[in-house]
C-alpha cells in the first residue's frame, strides 16, 4: 500500500489523503534532507510544493504538488498515482496523528462524551496515539459531502 510523507505546506493535504484512509506523515519544522531520508527509510512517497526538494535526486518518491487548494491537490494525487477509494477505508485513521482507528464500545467511553453525544450516537472510534475519540458527526456529512462535490467519490 502507497505511504506518503506530506512536507510542512500541506497539512491540509495530509488531513484529506489521511481522512481517504491513506497513511500519511506530516510534520511541522523538519529539514528538507531529514524530510527525506524519513520518507525513504519508511518507504513514503514525498508530497511537497518546494521545487528545492529535487535537488535530492529523488524523482520516483517525490511529486511536486501544484494547487494551493487542498482538494485540487488531492486530486492531483490521487490522479498522478491512479488511486482507487476504498470507502471502508475513509475514516479509519486519526486525521491528527495518522494512526489506525479502533472500534470503541460505547459505556468504556461513557465519562468521555457530551450527553447528547452519547444520547444521539452509536458507534465510536478512538485513536490509541492521541486519545482521541471519533463519531460519524456533521463534520463527517461536510466533509463526504466536499469529496463528492469535487468529484473525488
Amino acid at each position: 500500500m502507497i505511504k506518503f510523507f506530506c512536507d510542512d505546506n500541506l497539512g491540509k493535504l495530509a488531513k484529506w489523503l489521511r481522512t481517504l484512509g491513506f497513511d500519511t506523515r506530516f510534520q511541522l519544522d523538519i529539514e528538507d534532507g531529514e524530510l527525506v531520508s524519513v520518507a525513504l527509510k519508511e518507504n513514503r512517497i514525498i508530497l511537497s510544493r518546494d521545487t528545492k526538494l529535487s535537488r535530492f535526486k529523488i524523482k520516483d518518491k517525490y511529486l511536486l504538488i501544484q494547487s494551493e487548494k487542498p482538494l485540487e491537490q488531492l486530486k492531483q494525487v490521487l490522479d498522478h498515482f491512479k488511486l482507487k477509494i476504498d470507502e471502508d477505508l475513509l475514516f479509519s485513521r486519526c486525521l491528527v496523528c495518522n494512526q489506525v482507528l479502533q472500534k470503541v464500545e460505547k459505556e468504556k467511553i461513557k465519562d468521555r462524551l457530551y450527553p447528547y453525544v452519547y444520547q444521539t450516537q452509536e458507534n465510536f472510534v478512538y485513536c490509541s496515539v492521541c486519545d482521541r475519540i471519533y463519531w460519524a458527526a456533521t463534520h463527517v456529512e461536510r466533509m463526504t459531502k466536499k469529496l463528492s462535490m469535487s468529484g473525488i467519490i
